[in-house]
């Protein structure tokens, strides 16, 4: 894995040419905002390559216990890994039929990394699509990729370039171990969803929904929304979803619209959602649990973590609402990975993972680490 600190083509297409010269045949990157990449420049870059590409743009980097605002990150793989790419998410019928007709392609992976389009309002149908043909014989990992002031535009990386609305999906060879956590408590509820379209949560209880979520909110918080910024309290009050295991699904309010929530995430009518609260100590203890988790399904597929490399998907939120101590939780996921080869990754809008019982779930605030083989070091 390789760290790109100089945003120019240059310094990319050098970094692409030491990890070819090493054997590796496709190639992950994961770019950080902050280098305002020009669309039309790396586009043109990307397109020009002759190895398969894939990766995103994100509000911030991991690589080991830091957190990271500006370079990019480039792993290789041996292998010439095989990838879907699927447009047109916010189309809920232009889904399916590219889902289908990569059906053979997705059935056949033993695992399969996903990034997706992270501000799209129509991302559980995908996921639902997606399971509908994989089911729980391939392991998924994944994030959303996007910028961090949530205005959508193109974030992904592949070989057609910049795209956005969209997601790939990329055969990994193998069974990729991996872990899940959030740390996020109940607070309330049960809430019923009496009105939603999307990401858009428009009523509560047959109640707009901001108007029930500021009540609740308030009430725990002894802040007040009229004179504080929306996010600013939100960030620590999510919502959430009860998963298929009974495990919550977070589901994260980004801003208010009227008297409507705007989530990243689906919140399907009729469904109950409670009210969640974050403690920074929870949170970062749930960190270590995932990659200890990864850590146990890894021995047991016989494989050695110290033979592994690390990639980590952390919800941007998490970071935003631990602030300075984002470097705290990344530090415990080291530790919980001593002697990983490597541990890198993003801070995403969004995750994306296989469940206990093998559903693929979509996640917010929430803590995605998997152990890849490890490929051979440039």
């Amino acid at each position: 894995m390789l760290r790109v600190e100089e945003a120019s083509i240059e310094a990319l297409d050098a970094a692409i040419a030491r990890l070819r010269n090493e054997g590796l045949h496709s190639f992950l990157l994961l770019a950080s905002e902050a280098d305002n990449w020009d669309p039309a420049i790396l586009s043109a870059w990307l397109q020009s390559l002759h190895v398969p590409v894939f990766g995103g743009i994100f509000p911030g980097l991991v690589r080991r216990a830091q957190s990271l605002r500006h370079g990019t990150l480039i792993m290789g793989f041996p292998q010439r890994l095989e990838i879907v790419v699927v447009r047109r998410l916010s189309d809920r019928a232009a889904v399916e039929p590219q889902l289908l007709a990569s059906a053979a392609l997705l059935e056949g992976a033993p695992s399969l990394m996903v990034l997706f389009d992270g501000l799209c309002p129509h991302l559980e149908a995908f996921v639902e699509s997606l399971y509908a043909i994989v089911g729980g014989h391939a392991v998924v990992v994944g994030g959303g990729a996007g910028h961090g002031d949530l205005v959508q535009r193109p974030c992904l990386l592949g070989n057609a370039g910049m795209l956005e609305d969209s997601a790939l999906l990329v055969a990994l060879p193998g069974v990729v171990a991996h872990g899940v956590a959030h740390g996020w408590q109940r607070l309330s509820g049960p809430f019923l969803v009496t009105r939603s379209q999307g990401n858009v949560l428009a009523e509560l209880n047959y109640q707009p929904a901001f108007e029930v979520y500021r009540r609740e909110v308030e009430k725990h918080s002894g802040e007040t929304f009229a004179d504080t910024d929306f996010f600013a309290i939100a960030k620590t009050f999510p919502l959430a979803i009860e998963g298929v295991d009974g495990d919550f699904l977070v589901r994260d309010p980004i801003k208010r619209d009227g008297t409507a929530l705007i989530c990243v995430g689906e919140l399907p009518q009729n469904a109950t959602v409670f009210l969640l609260k974050g403690e920074a100590s929870t949170l970062i203890a749930s960190a270590g649990e995932a990659a200890l988790a990864a850590c146990r399904e890894s021995r047991q597929h016989g494989h050695a973590v110290d033979a592994s490399v690390a990639v980590v998907f952390d919800c941007i939120s998490r970071a935003l609402f631990l602030g300075a101590a984002i470097n705290d939780e990344l530090a415990v996921i080291e530790s919980a990975l001593a002697g990983c080869e490597d541990i890198f990754g993003a801070l995403s809008l969004g995750e994306i993972a296989s469940s206990r019982a093998g559903v693929i779930e979509l996640m917010n605030k929430s803590t995605v680490v998997a152990l890849l083989d490890r490929p051979p070091p440039p």
